[in-house]
């Protein structure tokens, strides 16, 4: 079974969501609901059955008293009672007797009576003395008694004693039948009571039967574990499990059963009881009989067999109750990318990995990222491989990524079939994938070889082929003939038309156009000899059929053409000549390269699909030294005088520059200066508008504020104006109503108005004439005298009187005026105008 996530995100990878995993609460964890204390197991205690003290430490009489009470054999049976019709237990401090035992009780007070002491105080200076803090013992008819401080006298020729003034500051005295135990806090006392077992809780503990045996006292503090016969108590701290083996009925039936015990204390009674010790609660793996707990923390599984079945279990605590299990070890999830218990795989796959596995005897791929889960024994995972790798193959199935550049070459049912660049997936059994085929261009050195150098490179090319496709230029070995390894040994030997050999340095390029036709017709490996071989043989024909003059007056060639990859320098002291009639003179060179491309590449390309792309040639040698050397003393006679006229044309053309760069100089300050002066003159143009644009439109704006200024104030002044002689006419008015109120008032506003007509009628003089009163009375000009100007008065109060009765309102300013303006004697004024 399978469960893939496909999301790209953390869920991918989270084992929590895997089914095979199991979580701690599984149900197959039948050990869950395990009881982690004795509950169940018989002789189950919820407590330790502790004997109470019986005596008070502090009080040596408690002591004394208790040791002669239990002189006599039914105190036992008496304070046994008492204890047992208790209506509920005291609560007393630790170490304090209950109070059936004070001395000061009825019970204790009745069975001091039933004591034969012989003992009593003594008067005066008489007597055994006991000192504080301690108790003296003595005998008396076989029986041991005790005295507390004091002074005491034995009244009994029977008694005699013992041990005196014996300190009870001790956790154990003896003497006689008497044994006295104190268990300090913390601690648990042990004795055997006529053989049978008790425990003692805090306090001081009295005997006085002779039976009783001390078994040591146990400190809890220092003992997680003690045992008194069939009383047991363990005491298990945090942190840890206590392992155990109890008695458990079931069905009536009894059976030793592991138990693991939880933090706490736990007791039990039972004679069968086995304690295993303490284990930590972090142990990984913890085996008790049939109780197993795995605890499995965060980033790991476990894994286990359990009733010959598989499991995974996830993080957490799994508690397992099983006879059939085994323990397999844990897992890192994080860095283990493969999970194999038994039939149950687990495989994580990471991006660019594939994983290979075997599912149903068929080969299986996984490449996509995620968690993977399988419960099958069909199943069987094999290994990762890289998702960029060119072949990934398990069985018959196979992926095969083809890179741009190759083909891969594969037989299927024996038939050729070539895969293009990209991914592909085959999975026929008969689908073989062979090789892969480079189809990108490649270039080999043309060069003459013999027939043992043939043979040593063949050998050399089988023992060696991945090497040899690699270098595929040169091959340098030890082995090789020292003819390989001289400089010229790359060179082709050719012989020219006049018997001259030659040695020519050259490379021929060449690529797989069609894959299928080429590897039908030829092995592949052996198509680097043959375009080898082919083009030699070539080349060879073409230099035969040529002259040494015409080789040596042809134009050379050079690597890296312009076209066609070759690029043609002139010979030695041969010039090109010109072109006449639109024709030139061919090289040799252009001419070899054109013919050995004529010759070989369309006969390649039908025959074996591979496309002969170009030759280059490099150089080419004489192989005749004495001529060589003769040639060459010839091109240097010529070197030298065509260096000679470089040299002569070269210092013509420096003069000539050197002219050309000073007038070119002076013609270039000259319009450097020229443009600098129209741009300055253009950046005055500029400045002086702007300059003059800005002071416009300057004025303009002042004008426009000021006139917006001179407009407001006059409105201003007006309604100013307007509102003072509103204001002004209605005081006057204010101040004519409240002088009319009185007839004082009424005359001095009568000379008010009448001085204002005076001031009025004599604005814009500019002349004085004197006129005779007598002659003109009634001119306006007249000035008035006291006594017109008390008719005048009369006059303006009769015409008040009047208008008041005629409408009942003063007579305006206007109307009083006019009536006025006839008035006066005396000398007037008068205006020229």
């Amino acid at each position: 079974m399978k469960k893939q996530y496909k999301d790209r995100d953390d869920a991918v990878f989270d084992f929590d969501k895997l089914k095979l995993v199991e979580k701690p609460n599984a149900t197959r964890n039948t050990g869950q609901n395990l009881p982690m204390n004795l509950e169940g197991c018989d002789g189950y205690l919820e407590s330790l059955p502790l004997k109470p003290p019986n005596a008070n430490q502090k009080d040596m009489t408690s002591i004394a008293n208790m040791i002669n009470v239990l002189t006599n054999p039914e105190s036992l049976t008496a304070f046994g009672d008492a204890e047992a019709n208790l209506a509920q237990p005291e609560a007393l401090r630790e170490g304090t007797p209950s109070s059936i035992y004070d001395p000061s009780s009825n019970l204790v007070k009745r069975l001091s009576k039933r004591a034969s002491t012989a003992h009593a105080g003594a008067p005066g200076m008489m007597g055994h003395i006991v000192r504080p803090g301690c108790i003296s013992f003595y005998e008396m008819d076989g029986k041991t008694y005790a005295v507390p401080q004091g002074r005491w006298l034995l009244i009994s020729y029977k008694a005699r004693w013992t041990d005196r003034n014996v300190s009870v500051d001790r956790d154990e005295i003896r003497s006689g039948q008497v044994l006295i135990i104190r268990i300090p806090p913390g601690a648990v006392g042990r004795i055997f009571d006529q053989g049978v077992p008790s425990l003692l809780a805090v306090g001081t503990h009295v005997f006085n039967s002779g039976n009783v045996k001390n078994a040591g006292t146990i400190v809890y503090a220092n003992n997680p574990y003690f045992s008194h016969d069939k009383f047991r108590y363990v005491r298990v701290q945090r942190g840890k499990y206590a392992k155990v083996w109890a008695m458990v009925s079931s069905n009536g039936n009894k059976a030793m059963s592991p138990r693991l015990l939880g933090e706490g204390e736990h007791f039990i009674e039972s004679h069968l009881f086995e304690f295993k010790g303490l284990v930590d609660i972090s142990t990984k793996y913890i085996h008790h009989g049939s109780i197993h707990v795995v605890s499995v923390i965060e980033g790991e599984v476990s894994k286990i067999t359990q009733d010959n079945h598989p499991r995974i279990l996830g993080e957490g605590t799994h508690f397992i109750e099983s006879v059939d299990f085994e323990y397999r070890g844990e897992e890192n999830i994080i860095e283990t990318l493969v999970i194999q218990h038994a039939t149950i795989t687990i495989v994580r796959v990471t991006l660019g990995k594939v994983a290979l596995a075997w599912k149903d005897n068929t080969p299986f791929f996984i490449d996509e990222p995620g968690l993977y889960e399988y419960n099958s024994p069909d199943f069987k995972f094999v290994e990762f491989k890289d998702a960029d790798d060119s072949l990934i193959q398990l069985g018959s199935r196979k992926i095969v990524l083809v890179h741009t550049g190759t083909v891969g070459v594969t037989y299927d049912n024996g038939n050729l079939k070539i895969l293009d660049h990209g991914r592909h997936t085959l999975d026929s059994a008969t689908h073989v994938f062979h090789r892969f085929l480079s189809t990108q261009q490649k270039s080999i050195r043309l060069s003459s070889q013999t027939a043992e150098e043939k043979a040593m490179r063949s050998k050399l090319l089988k023992q060696s082929k991945k090497a040899y496709t690699q270098t595929r230029q040169t091959m340098v070995s030890d082995n090789l003939p020292k003819s390989i390894a001289d400089p010229d040994s790359d060179l082709t030997i050719c012989e020219t038309k006049d018997l001259v050999k030659v040695g020519l340095r050259a490379d021929v390029f060449y690529s797989i156009e069609d894959p299928e036709k080429c590897i039908n017709k030829i092995e592949t490996d052996e198509l680097e000899d043959l375009v080898r071989e082919t083009a030699v043989a070539t080349l060879t024909n073409i230099i035969r059929s040529t002259a040494l003059n015409e080789i040596a007056q042809s134009k050379q060639v050079s690597a890296g053409g312009e076209t066609g990859g070759l690029k043609v320098m002139p010979a030695p002291g041969v010039e090109e000549e010109e072109e006449q009639g639109g024709r030139t003179t061919t090289a040799f060179f252009e001419k070899a390269h054109d013919e050995f491309l004529d010759k070989l590449h369309d006969d390649f390309m039908s025959r074996y699909g591979v496309d002969i792309a170009n030759i280059r040639i490099e150089s080419f040698k004489i192989m005749d030294t004495e001529l060589a050397d003769q040639i060459s003393k010839h091109a240097l006679t010529t070197a030298q005088i065509e260096n000679e006229m470089a040299n002569l044309e070269g210092n013509s053309l420096i003069s000539t520059t050197k002219e050309r760069t000073a007038a070119d100089v002076l013609n270039i300050n000259a319009l450097a200066k020229a443009e600098a002066l129209q741009t300055k003159a253009n950046a005055d143009n500029r400045r002086m508008i702007e300059a003059a644009e800005a002071a416009a439109k300057a004025m303009r704006i002042e004008s426009k504020a000021r006139a917006e200024a001179e407009s407001e104030a006059i409105l201003e002044k007006a309604r100013a104006e307007a509102e003072a002689i509103r204001l002004k006419a209605v005081a006057e008015a204010e101040r004519a109503e409240l002088l009319s109120q009185t007839k004082l008032g009424m005359q001095e506003a009568l000379l008010s108005l009448y001085s204002n007509i005076v001031v009025e009628s004599n604005k814009g003089v500019e002349k004085i004439i004197y006129m005779d009163p007598s002659v003109n009375r009634d001119s306006p000009f007249a000035i008035g005298s006291l006594q017109n100007l008390n008719y005048d008065l009369h006059s303006l109060s009769q015409m008040g009187v009047a208008a008041e009765h005629a409408g009942g309102s003063a007579p305006s300013n206007g109307a009083i005026k006019k009536s006025l303006s006839g008035g006066g004697n005396g000398k007037n004024r008068v205006v020229a105008n």
